[in-house]
């Protein structure tokens, strides 16, 4: 019985998490194929940064958030120390989250770690703009 739940936990973690795209080139080649705007998700890796963690470890593990996200939006994680992405995209505060367009115009942001119930506010906020 221990050995069917843990399979089945496994499982369902392997579809329920946001799908994030490999590096930024890469999310705005599949923002512009499934016109999309794109979720970039900015934090430091060195040293950790705990309201990253926070962040990724519960807003961004909640299914709601994952489906609204992966529905519609292409997200894609970047360090804001390897500098793998636009330099117009400038963060004084990990984490951020960038709100663009397909194109790379920003839409909006969000500075700091958001709960659930606000940053789902942004989301939708961001998506009814985008549609303009």
């Amino acid at each position: 019985m221990k050995h069917l739940l843990l399979f089945a936990l496994i499982i369902s973690s392997l579809f329920s998490d946001i799908k994030w795209e490999k590096d930024f080139n890469t999310a705005q080649k599949k923002a512009i194929e499934e016109n999309k705007p794109i979720l970039v998700f900015m934090e430091r890796l060195n040293p950790p940064c705990r309201w990253c963690e926070k962040m990724k470890n519960t807003t961004l593990k909640d299914k709601i958030i994952e489906e609204i996200i992966n529905s519609n939006f292409i997200a894609v994680k970047v360090a804001r120390e390897k500098k793998e992405y636009p330099s117009s995209l400038k963060a004084k505060y990990v984490p951020t989250t960038f709100f663009l367009t397909k194109d790379g115009k920003l839409i909006g942001k969000s500075v700091g770690y958001w709960d659930v119930k606000d940053f789902k506010t942004d989301l939708l906020y961001v998506l009814k703009r985008s549609k303009h």
